[in-house]
């Protein structure tokens, strides 16, 4: 993942909660488990399932 796209996803945690996201909020609308949530705002989940995440929270309308 480039820098550039860890810091703008370490950024939308503030910014999700609050709008009244919390973790595990997020992580039954997006059929996630709460780890990979948690791992997907730190930097840290794979490449593929971030972009499937971050493609279905765009689709979805949330600001990140």
């Amino acid at each position: 993942m480039a820098a550039k796209e860890f810091l703008q996803i370490v950024k939308v945690e503030p910014k999700l909660t609050r709008r009244g996201y919390d973790l595990r909020g997020l992580a039954d609308q997006f059929h996630a488990k709460p780890a990979e949530i948690k791992l997907l705002f730190r930097g840290q989940l794979d490449p593929a399932r971030t972009k499937e995440l971050t493609d279905q929270m765009l689709m979805a309308g949330l600001p990140i």
